[in-house]
């Protein structure tokens, strides 16, 4: 088959490379790209018996048009084309002469796409393969050459990478500071010129460190770009999750951190020792999570950053969430409307495990706009020694009434895996705690500080005490308890909290404080969303779809790992995307939401029910025999029945 190079019009029906199927669709033979499993000698013992070709050799794919349609669409959305021709050497005058470059930015950015929405490893050689196997008028359309080669793709991509390459030990900037100081000491050698060359290597330092911030900002911007891209045009409602999960290395996995990175394999990569352990990145994500009680919203990425395996999460965390936070004002005042509003921010407890500070990651997230939303370690469960200055306890990073009953001071809560029953026994005793709770009053204030009231307060009345007179004068329920004077008794003036009807609390003294309580039914139900993320980096490294685990892609360095995970990222959002959509149509046809289908137990817990079923059944049959004997040893004891 043929195509009119002006028209695209098909001219006849001869021979193409791969198979093309009636409608469009392309079948294209790649090699199999397992990942390494097993020792070294298992693998070779099994390379020397393997055939050199066969079925196990090569997988056939089918590139359906519409994959291409959708990638193609996708690309052209945002700025990322423009942008990164921009950071290309211009192709028109160039004063060396030259071949001209015949592969697009543009076609590259397809390429790798619908490499990852085809479910394939994200291998230079692939994606070479698949657009010399695409249809024809797809190819017109692309601008795909000809014939293109592999060493045509790598280096347009090369190219892209030194761009926005922002690592100070990659072997290409390693190699242009080390020139560009050859070129000062060649161009004044001798002892008279030794304090202007000491000057001169100090201003190219500075110059050098700038460039490698400008390409941070580059890398920043196309990450950024590619998943806007993926996302809907409506505005989310403002509720994220937080979160960050490994990406092991192409290179070797190195135990010990190498001491002169540039002479590594992959030098931006760095050893973690958590569980297993991994030598490689952090993937960290920022995903779209519903408000409690709202409407579904589907689960998609807006923001991802690529860290070495040793660096804070809480910082990558926060460097994200500022660029996505400057984004959306500036998009909102581009289309004339209001910020958008920001809601709940959801991480676990690693973000917060510092035991008596707020400020690496609580204060950033609301000088931010967000309400913090997290997990509480065992340190920072349970009653603080000293009050606050207004007379108030804190008791979970929560302020409390000085009457709270001390059974409810110090809940433990229950472990991972816990059963239900003791969840709910657990939320029981929170829900005990609420009406001891401080209520804040006029909101947060700028400088972080808070006023709160006791809920004995006249405005309030959900809580009777004689240290404010005027709360007695209400009935007493079971929401509105009397506090117990044994607990607390002032010797003296009452402090503030019980003596004024509010009082103002400082940032510093509440560093953990959130705005449910930890531990209650609406925490719990707002926490939950979390899971969202986890689900997230589920769907990007299930070997079923994306499959980010080692292997996939075999490139090192941050930028062309950080590129590679960008376009698997993206190809997760849009089919998450389709999948919401898909569901949400299937509903409206049905007219009514469908009733949600209980949750089927995991097969361990299945198994450890049966096994402690099997258990009592025993024991119930040991507790019978021992009934039976003991009768009959008690019969025989009694002897023979009298004449």
């Amino acid at each position: 088959m043929r195509i009119d190079p002006t028209t695209g019009e098909v001219l006849d029906d001869e021979g193409h490379g791969d198979e093309v199927l009636d409608d469009g669709d392309v079948q294209i033979t790649l090699p199999v790209r397992r990942g390494p499993t097993g020792s070294w000698a298992a693998l070779a013992a099994a390379s020397d018996d393997a055939p050199l070709t066969g079925p196990d050799k090569v997988t056939v794919v089918k590139v359906p048009r519409s994959l291409v349609a959708l990638a193609e669409a996708t690309v052209d959305r945002g700025p990322l084309i423009g942008y990164l021709e921009s950071l290309l050497p211009a192709q028109a005058d160039r004063p060396t002469g030259g071949k001209t470059r015949t592969l697009s930015v543009r076609t590259l950015l397809v390429a790798l796409l619908l490499l990852a929405l085809a479910e394939q490893a994200m291998i230079i050689r692939d994606a070479v393969a698949l657009l010399n196997g695409l249809h024809p008028s797809d190819k017109h359309r692309l601008g795909v050459p000809e014939a293109v080669t592999e060493r045509m793709f790598s280096r347009l991509f090369n190219q892209l990478a030194h761009a926005v390459d922002p690592s100070p030990d990659s072997p290409h900037n390693v190699a242009a500071l080390r020139d560009a100081h050859d070129a000062i000491r060649a161009e004044h050698p001798g002892e008279d010129n030794r304090d202007l060359r000491r000057q001169l290597h100090a201003e190219l330092e500075a110059a050098h460190a700038e460039v490698l911030l400008e390409r941070l900002a580059r890398l920043r911007y196309v990450l950024d770009r590619g998943l806007d891209s993926t996302l809907p045009d409506t505005p989310h409602t403002g509720s994220y999750a937080v979160d960050a999960s490994a990406v092991p290395s192409w290179a070797h996995q190195f135990h010990r951190q190498p001491k002169r990175p540039a002479l590594v394999s992959d030098p931006d990569a760095r050893w973690n020792g958590k569980g297993e352990g991994w030598y490689g990145y952090w993937l960290h994500g920022v995903v779209r999570v519903p408000e409690v009680g709202g409407d579904d919203v589907p689960c998609l990425v807006e923001r991802i950053e690529l860290t070495a395996a040793n660096a804070d999460s809480r910082v990558a965390a926060l460097e994200q969430l500022t660029r996505m936070v400057a984004d959306h004002e500036r998009a909102d005042e581009a289309a004339g409307r209001p910020h958008r509003p920001r809601g709940d921010l959801l991480a676990d407890r690693f973000y917060t495990s510092e035991v008596d500070r707020g400020d690496d990651w609580i204060w950033p997230v609301f000088a931010l706009g967000f309400d913090s939303v997290h997990h509480l370690t065992e340190q920072q469960l349970g009653n603080n020694k000293a009050p606050l200055a207004n007379g108030a306890i804190v008791v979970d990073g929560q302020p409390f009434s000085p009457r709270l009953p001390a059974h409810l001071r110090n809940l433990e809560p229950p472990k991972v895996g816990a059963s239900k029953a003791a969840i709910l026994a657990y939320q029981a005793r929170i829900a005990q705690r609420a009406p001891y709770a401080l209520h804040a009053i006029g909101g947060r204030r700028d400088d972080g500080g808070w006023d709160f009231g006791c809920k004995a307060m006249h405005a309030l009345g959900a809580l009777r005490c004689d240290l404010k007179p005027t709360s007695m004068a209400k009935p007493p329920t079971p929401r509105r308890p009397t506090t117990d004077p044994t607990v607390f008794t002032p010797g003296g003036r009452p402090p503030k909290i019980c003596g004024q009807q509010k009082s103002r609390v400082g940032m510093a003294e509440l560093p953990f404080w959130q705005p449910l309580l930890h531990g209650s039914v609406e925490w719990w139900d707002s926490i939950n969303r979390r899971n969202r993320i986890e689900g997230i980096f589920g769907n990007v490294k299930n070997d079923a779809s994306q499959n980010l685990t080692r292997g996939r892609f075999r490139v090192m360095g941050l930028a062309r790992t950080s590129l590679m995970t960008l376009f698997i990222v993206m190809a997760a959002n849009l089919r998450l995307m389709q999948t919401f959509t898909a569901r949400q149509a299937k509903t409206a046809a049905a007219g009514t939401t469908p009733a949600r289908r209980p949750r089927r137990p995991r097969m361990h817990t299945l198994l450890r029910h049966e096994l402690r079923a099997r258990i009592a059944a025993q024991k119930a049959l040991a507790a019978a025999g021992d009934d039976r004997a003991a009768a009959g040893a008690a019969a025989r004891t009694a002897g023979p029945p009298g004449p």
